[in-house]
């Protein structure tokens, strides 16, 4: 077979892609997409309309931010219940590909699951939002976790080990697409089968579009250390943590698959003039108006296993992922770029942001933040951050 190496081509992705620029700490947006990630029933609690999407292009755009990561949930976590706004979502790949169309510098990451689809449709959605996007495309490999998402297409979810056999054989046939130039592809695996493929154009980005990964189990992480550019991973506990956290993935990477990644996690911001107004608003949507149902929905699919947790620790799970999920950033300008310099002293590499109002806080981010993180050293000056 005829089949140019992607791993072995010239690596010019950091000529078209803002995820590979020289910034210290990266900063990103996640789930815009979609009514998650906020699960809380303040009336201010965004819900993705196209003309918000423009807008929050608009911002990603003036601030510089790295990336745009969709969402891919096709329904809400909430049962019963058609009406909830938890099922509110744009279809992952068109949403990302209209976001490329109006976006100039962000990377923007269609988000999939590998068993819900197949490589020769994504490999070329992929790179039809390349084109779009003059190179700034990538992809977020889900290895699937949601049982009434594979539900709704007919599918019965399978085991932790299957899913990651079926995701290795999924990228593994992905990049074939993408690398074979002179004949068909055929192939026949344990979960996929291609007769005469073609997939053309190519991507713009070599050796590929660049993959992220939110693998946190040891097979997950094997994954993500063999494929992604990115490992999106979950921080617990202090700085000393983190630092272990993140190295278990880099040196990972180089020990075995003599590659190097990006470490990222998310998480959900609040800049206020004092401490204590941005924690009254925390506050106020995570506590006073959590949507308790869908907070314990979204635990149990994700397979948590909350009855088991101490008391007080579920109250702290649940108020989490209440506010967003993930870590805080939550305070003045000062308060979350120390935060993030912590962060970026442990090793890690960006953050995906959320916010309930996310347009009201990119503002005060631009404003206010990204100034800091500049004179802290962790981002350089952005040349499109005075148009707007």
């Amino acid at each position: 077979m005829s089949v140019r190496s992607l791993e072995s081509a010239a690596d010019n992705r950091a000529a078209t892609n803002p995820l590979f620029n020289d910034n210290t700490f990266k900063l990103g947006l996640f789930c815009h997409n979609a009514s998650v990630i906020q699960m809380s029933t303040a009336p201010e609690k965004y819900s993705p309309t196209w003309p918000r999407s423009l807008e929050i292009g608009r911002l990603a755009d003036a601030i510089g931010l790295e990336v745009i990561v969709s969402f891919a949930g096709w329904r809400g976590a909430y049962p019963d219940n058609p009406k909830h706004p938890s099922h509110r979502e744009y279809e992952p790949f068109t949403w990302a590909a209209a976001m490329g169309a109006v976006t100039r510098y962000p990377a923007i990451i269609g988000t999939f699951h590998t068993q819900l689809t197949h490589p020769a449709f994504v490999a070329k959605a992929a790179v039809t939002i390349d084109h779009i996007t003059n190179g700034r495309a990538g992809l977020n490999v889900v290895a699937g976790s949601s049982r009434l998402a594979f539900a709704q297409f007919g599918q019965a979810i399978e085991d932790h080990d299957a899913r990651y056999e079926h995701t290795e054989e999924f990228v593994e046939v992905m990049k074939r697409f993408w690398s074979t130039e002179d004949e068909e592809l055929d192939f026949d695996g344990r979960f996929l089968s291609v007769h005469h493929g073609i997939s053309v154009p190519k991507p713009i980005q070599r050796p590929n579009p660049p993959l992220i990964n939110a693998g946190v189990s040891e097979r997950g992480r094997r994954f993500a250390a063999r494929h992604a550019d990115i490992a999106l991973t979950h921080l617990r506990g202090e700085e000393g943590d983190w630092r272990n956290t993140i190295s278990a993935y880099k040196t990972l990477a180089a020990s075995e698959y003599k590659r190097t990644i990006q470490v990222w996690t998310h998480g959900y911001v609040v800049v206020g003039d004092t401490e204590e107004e941005a924690n009254d608003y925390l506050r106020y949507y995570a506590e006073e108006r959590a949507d308790k149902r869908w907070v314990d929905a979204w635990i149990a699919e994700l397979g948590e296993n909350a009855p088991k947790l101490r008391p007080d620790q579920l109250v702290h799970m649940s108020r989490n992922w209440a506010a967003g999920g993930g870590q805080s950033l939550v305070g003045t300008p000062e308060t979350i770029v120390d935060r993030m310099a912590k962060f970026s002293r442990a090793g890690l590499d960006g953050i995906l942001l959320t916010a309930l109002e996310p347009e009201k806080q990119l503002e005060r981010v631009r404003a206010r933040v990204i100034p800091q993180m500049v004179e802290a050293g962790l981002r350089r000056p952005h040349a499109g951050q005075a148009v707007l």
